[in-house]
């Protein structure tokens, strides 16, 4: 099994490292962040550290934009808000700033199923709804990761009947 380097994106600090431990340990992928996992070093997992300093001059988007092009990950997870624009247009300056990471969407049943499937016709490669991440997000980073796509099996229809119209 080849190794799939993640990187989690988004400015909101303590969601990102949720999702960051989720993927610790896990056969298969590396996690690049900015913290070591909080694991007693138990776990046979690969992790590899990336020492990055939050630039004043400025803002966190930038930076963040910024930290995701240093760590070149194969696989970028992002987290699409049902009402944060900052979260779209971190999506889209990440597929401008990066265009080799595949994307993946991490996003809540609440956001409009036609702003997922604009994302996903922008350039995202995956969808992941937040109450899966759980029991799919390792798998997920994987699929991706090898060029593949991974959107929940009930959203093919509508991305269908896009495609079609």
């Amino acid at each position: 099994m080849q190794t799939v380097t993640v990187a989690v994106a988004g400015i909101d600090r303590v969601r990102r490292e949720g999702f960051e431990r989720l993927l610790y340990g896990e056969n298969g992928i590396t996690v690049l962040s900015n913290a070591g996992p909080d694991d007693e070093g138990g776990n046979d997992h690969t992790f590899a550290s990336r020492r990055f300093g939050q630039r004043a001059e400025v803002s966190s988007f930038e930076n963040e934009v910024a930290r995701i092009r240093r760590l070149r990950p194969a696989v970028t997870l992002v987290n699409l808000d049902m009402c944060a624009d900052e979260d779209l247009a971190l999506f889209l300056s990440l597929r401008s700033m990066c265009p080799a990471s595949r994307i993946v969407l991490l996003a809540d049943d609440a956001v409009n199923e036609n702003k997922i499937i604009q994302a996903l016709e922008i350039g995202a490669q995956g969808y992941l709804e937040n109450d899966a991440v759980e029991d799919y997000l390792s798998r997920a980073v994987q699929v991706v990761g090898r060029g593949e796509s991974w959107v929940p099996n009930k959203m093919l229809g509508s991305i269908m009947d896009r495609i079609l119209n």
